[in-house]
């Protein structure tokens, strides 16, 4: 699968002074200072977390999470206690 010339353009403007190998989290604070549209930026958190060797890997992997099915999310049913045991709430007040 070949990058999309517009994500390895957008990759090149953004990222061209940010030294390679990167993490996940310095692309996207490096982006937030270069002031990269929201577009991008949730295209960046769409990333793995892990090490980037260089531009052409960030923008390859961006057409891969785009083109991927999200996971669906698993939902725990949340369970309330209701035989939990508790001292009352003792309030005093004072009355001059």
């Amino acid at each position: 699968m070949t990058p999309d010339p517009g994500n390895e353009t957008v990759v090149h403007q953004v990222f061209w002074d940010l030294p390679f190998p990167a993490y996940r989290w310095q692309l996207i604070a490096h982006a937030a200072v270069y002031g990269a549209d929201a577009v991008t930026m949730a295209k960046l958190h769409r990333l793995p977390m892990r090490r980037y060797a260089d531009r052409e890997d960030v923008a390859t992997t961006i057409v891969a999470t785009q083109n991927a099915r999200p996971r669906p999310r698993r939902y725990r049913p949340m369970t309330i206690p209701m035989n939990v045991p508790h001292r009352s709430l003792i309030v005093s007040v004072v009355v001059d």
